[in-house]
Order: structure tokens, then C-alpha cells, then sequence
């Protein structure tokens, strides 16, 4: 058998380093990548190797450790996502170099196994202590750390095709150089290869699926989610809703006021328990709404995400005289002095094109880091924050006068009720809608609460005296009913159940008034409901909230005359139709920890806004590359020092390469005294010429010639027993070179005449 195929759990050249060339360019770090593939891969390079020993392989353990919980840490403190644990596994490869390379560059082929666990390494230095023999099970961890790569390269890209061939030629080949049989039986080895390419598909799916299950939106009211352009509410659902109490928001403003609303979002199409943003076209006008553009495609090759897209616009832009990048609405909003203005200070975690809380009358923003990007709004007033620079934001916001974000009413979809809503009923063969005269739908509720004909504020008073009576009831437990019944659930709410949550009472409100020719639109956000000791509002989950934007007016003309005042035709104002007793109803209580929680969140968000802040971000930068320049010195300086140097690379050789054995820890001693070995002298006639010197080294030296001619050219290699005596005997003819017959553990001679 060839000598490069018996120690096959040492992987071969380049494979560890193409590993980690893959994994910087999937991960996004390809310096990163490259420089730990020269680390790894130098070995092959280099005769440059240490005698780390048990205590060496443990200290190398323990920085990987160290490093792990920096990079975690970090991780955690950067990211604005509940999936940090994937980001903190895709530096796993970075993590665990210490231990990779002290593995590569070691004297030593292997390492103890019990090198990583505290309670095994203590039970041997126990033994040992009592005199008994204790060899710990050897291993290399060439393959286990390319595994951990793959891992760490899944965190990223894993619906991509170029990233599952990569890896399946990576897998391919570790498979193939891992066992001398996958080479003797192909037919094994192509089913082998299959089943990688199978179990990996499958593992690959279901890491995104994780993936995406942990990285969707945080839940909201009633256990839906909030975007942009969609709020997937909870109408219709059963059971407990249960909401957390953790901070989302926290905002600043001085002095107190009474409770008020924090608008994340608006949407004006209602559909399946689903409330969506569809964008209201130019009517003319200042502010008269935004035009929706196409991007490139056609009005018939558009889609709708395209249509909802086209319908942000980026707020007005610019850098004030102290350099902080300020946003508004109306570019007349920059002459103006900001102190005349309210002013609040909105902290948080922020993502890609997030909805930000802001008031309806919010005009200004100022303090937002958005290199590549900016703040955009739509034409129903939803203002969203592009490409934050980091997961977390502290801004300001200057507050009072008009709205000027709105779009003026749309008679098609500001007054659109979903059939299945206003009459209750069923499509029939035909596809034709048969209505059901024993329930009750928006329309006749709203025939039965005399809607019709009322202004907006008598509506809207009316709609007020009947939800906040007695009649309704707040409940965040939905009772079980048939599932037939689910697509007239706002119906039955009003003529049947009269139980409910602010989804509820939103949704019908904004569909009654619709039915009644009254403009309305959804809103979603938080309600201020809790301040602390220095005047912040904690928005938490369970602040979520949902309420209604009306139209106090009339309706305008398609098309508006010019220089008409868009106010004189009305404005929106809110309406919250839920009880102001919810949050007493919902049950407002915190657990004991709860105030651990909050502080420990505080101090976590207000460090990294510090962190990311212009000012002090380059000075921790440079407070961390000098900490890391002392700590490589330092490394350095000590490696460097206890350097030694072999014949050959210990690891994986190709075919006519020599294979290290503990013999070779002679040379340096013996070319103290032979001389370089001559080129075609075999090693075994030249390290014993020592015996000229030295005759009483005979039997211990011939002795271990016979091991290293097994090591070497035995394809079972040397048991485990006989390696550790193998080395002991090795050693045991150091020391009698270095005490015994006058010989330095350098090989320098101190007797005089060799």
C-alpha cells in the first residue's frame, strides 16, 4: 500500500485552505478567507514546527474559546435580528484557528482527545498524579474542522446553486481522500457521493426554512407581522394571543403629554384578514399623493410589489452645518428653526426597510446614519427607513402643524368593503355570489347604527358610544367557531360575537365608515401607554396597537384646479376605536424580571448607539487594532522563540515524500556530531554512526530503528502502545545524549574532542 494512503484521517494539501477559500467568498469575507487559507496551508511551505505538548494543544483550546465568546459577544451586540446565533456560527472557522494550526505546525501527528473537555484532562492529571498509566486517545482534527467550515459556510447563501455545488465538491473530495477504500471501490464511493448530495439538499432546505422562520418580522398585534405594505393581522384566529413585553421603541419627548399614538404604518386594501398598502395616484396638487412608477416594465409586465415600490419617494436630504444628515417633507422644512418645533428622540432596532414610529404630524427627521440609502414614505404616509448603516438607531424628530404626507382620499380604494364583509354569503357553481339573509353583514350594521348620511366626527362619535359601550367586550381570547365562518369574521364581530382586539375594532370601524361614504384607512404602530423615571415612552410588543385615519371632509375632485389649498377640502386625524381601558383589560402586569430585562436592554442598545455613533466608532476601531497588534507580537515573539525545524511536513504527503516518526527529533543532535547526512546515505546507516561515539546507546538505538522502520514503511503503521513507547524511548536517548555523555539538548557537544 502507498505510504501517503495510511494515515488517511489527515486531510491532503489545499483541501483545508480551498475550504476556507470557499467559505470567504460565500460568508462575504474573501480577505478574511484567503489569509486563514495561507495560515493553514503554509505548512507545506515551511519546516518551521513546535513541541506544544498536552499543555500547548490546551492553551491553544482555550484562545479558540476566548475568541468564540469575543466574536459571540459582538455578534450579539451588532445584531439587530433574533437569528445572531447564525451570525456568530458563520466565525466559527476564524474561531477555531488556534487549534488548527497548532495541530498543522506541531512536532506532533496528533492530539489528545481529551485536549477539549476540562473534566477529562483533570480525571488524566489525577491518574497520573497516582502513578498510574494514563495514554489519552489520539486524534486529528483536520476533518472535524473542515466539517465546522461547511457549517459555517451554510449560514449563508443556502438557496443558492453555485453554493451547494461548491460545497459538493468540497464534500466530494474530503470523502475521497478520507479512506483508501473510496479509491479500491468506486460503486461505494458514487453512492457515498449520492447520499452527501441528498442528506445535504435536505439539510440545506430545512436550514432555510430556520432561517427564515426566525428571521420574519416581529410578531405584532394578535400574533401577526407589520411591513410596509402588508399587516398580517390575527382576525379570525383562535385562542390566547399572547404578545411580549419586551422594549421595540423607545422615545423621548419633554414635556410629559397624554398617551398618543406612534404610526408605523398605513393600509388602505382589506382582503382575507390581511390589511395591504395599494397605491393612491396623482391627483394633482401639492401633496396630492405620490405617482406610482414602473421601473422600467410595462403598466401590464408590472407586479404589484413592483407597483407598491414605486410608490416611495425619498424624503427631501441634507447635511446641516454640524454634519448630521437631516430628512423632511417639505424642503421649505430645512429654512425653518428647528426650536419652534417639538422634538423627539426615537431609539431602536432598525433593518432594511423598516417602518419607522413616528407621529402624524412628525415634519423633520435628523440623526440618521444611511450611507447607501435614505428615508422614503408612500402615498399613504408609511415613512420607512432604507439601508440603516447599523442594526440599531438613535434619531430625532421635529413635530407640529399639518400633516404633509398623506394623500388626499381615493373614491375606489379609500371606500372599499370586501363583499364577503358587507353581505355575508357564498359563491355559488356559477361563481355568482349568493348572499345569506339569516346573518348580517357591514351593511346592515351600518343601516342599523344609522351611518348613513353622518358627517365624519358624527360618525365617527357614534361608531365611539357603540364599541366603547357594554355591548363589546376587549378580549385577546378568541373562542372556537366553524372555520366556514372566517371570511365574514369583522360581520360577525359586530352582529354576533362583540368580542374582540384592536384589529378588530379597527378593521370594523375603518369597513363601517367606508360603508357609510366616509374615507378611512388602517393604521398599525404603538401606543404610548408606559414612562419611565426620565420621560421615555416603552414601546413594547404588548404596546402594539391598531387604529383608524379618517377624513374629515369632503371627498376632492379627480381633478384638482390649480392653486387650489388641499386643506380646504379636509384633512385625516385619527380615531382609535378600541376602549382607552385595554391596556387595563389586557392585563398590564410584568414579571420580577422584567425590570432586569429592561435595564439589561438599555444598556445593551445605548452601548451600541454609543459604539456606532461618527465620533467614537474609529476610536474603538483603534483601540481594538492595537490590542490585536500587542496580542499577534506577543504570539509571535513566543513561537518564534520555541521554534524548531523537521525534515518533512508531518501531514498529509504525497507519493515519495518522507513521513515524519519521533527519530527524526535526533537530527539536530546528531548533525552536531556526523555532519549533514550525505546525499544516498540512508537514514538508518547515518543515525548510527552515533554509536562511534556513544556504544552504550546500542540497544536502545537499535530498538528504535525497528520502530521507525515499521512507522515508516508498514501500511497498518505503529498501534497506539508502541507510538507512546516509540516516543518515550526516543526521549529517554535525548536525555542520555544531554546528561550521561556530555551532550546539550541543542546537540552542542561540552566535552572537548567530540
Amino acid at each position: 500500500m502507498k505510504d501517503n494512503f495510511q494515515h488517511f484521517h489527515e486531510p491532503p494539501r489545499i483541501l483545508e485552505g480551498g475550504a476556507l477559500l470557499f467559505w470567504g467568498g460565500v460568508t462575504g469575507h474573501p480577505v478574511i478567507g484567503l489569509l486563514c487559507a495561507l495560515l493553514v496551508e503554509a505548512r507545506s511551505w515551511t519546516d518551521l514546527r513546535w513541541k506544544f505538548g498536552e499543555r500547548g494543544f490546551v492553551r491553544a483550546w482555550y484562545l479558540s474559546i476566548g475568541m468564540g465568546l469575543v466574536a459571540s459577544a459582538w455578534v450579539w451586540l451588532e445584531s439587530a435580528s433574533p437569528i445572531f446565533l447564525f451570525e456568530a456560527l458563520e466565525w466559527v472557522p476564524v474561531c477555531l484557528l488556534p487549534v488548527i494550526l497548532a495541530q498543522n505546525y506541531a512536532t506532533e501527528s496528533t492530539m489528545p482527545l481529551n485536549t477539549f473537555s476540562v473534566v477529562a484532562r483533570r480525571k488524566m492529571l489525577i491518574d497520573r498524579k497516582a502513578g498510574r498509566d494514563v495514554r489519552p486517545i489520539q486524534v486529528h482534527i483536520g476533518y472535524p474542522y473542515l466539517c465546522f467550515v461547511m457549517v459555517a459556510s451554510a449560514m449563508t447563501r443556502i438557496d443558492e446553486i453555485a453554493f451547494f455545488a461548491g460545497a459538493g465538491i468540497l464534500m466530494a473530495a474530503s470523502l475521497f481522500f478520507a479512506s483508501s477504500v473510496s479509491r479500491l471501490r468506486p460503486a461505494r464511493t458514487v453512492i457515498a457521493l449520492f447520499l452527501v448530495f441528498i442528506f445535504g439538499a435536505g439539510g440545506s432546505v430545512g436550514l432555510k426554512a430556520l432561517w427564515l422562520r426566525l428571521d420574519s418580522p416581529y410578531s405584532r398585534t394578535g400574533g401577526g407581522f407589520t411591513s410596509g405594505d402588508l399587516s398580517q393581522t390575527a382576525i379570525g384566529k383562535l385562542g390566547t394571543l399572547k404578545q411580549s413585553k419586551g422594549i421595540r421603541w423607545r422615545v423621548q419627548e419633554a414635556p410629559a403629554e397624554e398617551p398618543r399614538l406612534f404610526r408605523e404604518a398605513v393600509y388602505n386594501h382589506y382582503s382575507d384578514a390581511q390589511w395591504w398598502h395599494r397605491p393612491i395616484p396623482e391627483r394633482g396638487g401639492e401633496g396630492g399623493g405620490r405617482r406610482v412608477e414602473l421601473r422600467g416594465k410595462s403598466k401590464q409586465e408590472s407586479s404589484e410589489v413592483d407597483k407598491r415600490e414605486g410608490d416611495y419617494e425619498l424624503l427631501w436630504d441634507r447635511v446641516s452645518e454640524d454634519g448630521i444628515r437631516e430628512f423632511a417633507f417639505d424642503e421649505k422644512e430645512f429654512a425653518r428653526d428647528p426650536d419652534k418645533r417639538r422634538k423627539l428622540t426615537v431609539k431602536g432596532k432598525v433593518d432594511t426597510k423598516t417602518p419607522l414610529p413616528l407621529p402624524d404630524d412628525a415634519q423633520r427627521l435628523a440623526g440618521l446614519q444611511v450611507t447607501d440609502g435614505g428615508v422614503d414614505v408612500n402615498s399613504l404616509g408609511t415613512v420607512r427607513l432604507e439601508n440603516p448603516d447599523h442594526g440599531v438607531t438613535s434619531f430625532e424628530v421635529f413635530v407640529g402643524g399639518r400633516p404633509l404626507h398623506e394623500a388626499l382620499p381615493d373614491p375606489e380604494r379609500d371606500l372599499q368593503v370586501p363583499l364577503a364583509e358587507r353581505a355575508p354569503g357564498r359563491l355559488d357553481a356559477n361563481e355568482k355570489w349568493v348572499e345569506d339573509p339569516a346573518r348580517k353583514g357591514i351593511r346592515d350594521v351600518c343601516e342599523a347604527w344609522g351611518l348613513r348620511g353622518l358627517s365624519a366626527g358624527a360618525a365617527v362619535q357614534v361608531i365611539r358610544d357603540k364599541f366603547f359601550s357594554r355591548e363589546f367586550t376587549y378580549s385577546m381570547f378568541l373562542r372556537s367557531e366553524h372555520p366556514s365562518q372566517k371570511s365574514s369574521a369583522v360581520a360577525r364581530f359586530l352582529s354576533d360575537t362583540r368580542v374582540g382586539h384592536c384589529e378588530y375594532y379597527a378593521t370594523a370601524a375603518v369597513l363601517l365608515l367606508r360603508e357609510a361614504g366616509i374615507p378611512a384607512r388602517y393604521c398599525v404602530g404603538y401606543s404610548g401607554q408606559e414612562k419611565n423615571d426620565d420621560g421615555e415612552w416603552l414601546l413594547r410588543g404588548s404596546h402594539a396597537h391598531a387604529w383608524c385615519r379618517v377624513w374629515h371632509g369632503t371627498i376632492p375632485p379627480d381633478e384638482i384646479p390649480d392653486g387650489k389649498d388641499l386643506s380646504s377640502y379636509g384633512r385625516w386625524k385619527d380615531f382609535d376605536a378600541t376602549t382607552p381601558r385595554w391596556p387595563e383589560l389586557e392585563g398590564s402586569g410584568k414579571k420580577w424580571s422584567q425590570q432586569l430585562v429592561d435595564w439589561w436592554h438599555n444598556i445593551r442598545e445605548d452601548a451600541l448607539i454609543w459604539r456606532t455613533s461618527p465620533g467614537n466608532a474609529g476610536k474603538i476601531n483603534w483601540v481594538l487594532l492595537i490590542a490585536g497588534t500587542f496580542l499577534v507580537v506577543y504570539l509571535t515573539m513566543r513561537l518564534w522563540k520555541d521554534r524548531t525545524r523537521q525534515d518533512s511536513d508531518p501531514g498529509y504527503r504525497w507519493k515519495g515524500e518522507t513521513r515524519h516518526t519521533a527519530l527524526h527529533e535526533l537530527i539536530p543532535s546528531a548533525e552536531k556530531l556526523l555532519g549533514p547526512r550525505g546525499e544516498g546515505r540512508t537514514f538508518s546507516e547515518w543515525i548510527l554512526g552515533l554509536l562511534r561515539f556513544f556504544p552504550g546507546l546500542a540497544p536502545d538505538l537499535h530498538q528504535a530503528l525497528g520502530f521507525y522502520w515499521r512507522a515508516r514503511f508498514d501500511p497498518a503503521g505503529l498501534p497506539q502502545d508502541e507510538t507512546a513507547k516509540f516516543e518515550v524511548l526516543v526521549e529517554e536517548i535525548r536525555r542520555r545524549l544531554s546528561t550521561e555523555n556530555g551532550l546539550s539538548t541543542e546537540g552542542e557537544s561540552v566535552i572537548s574532542g567530540g
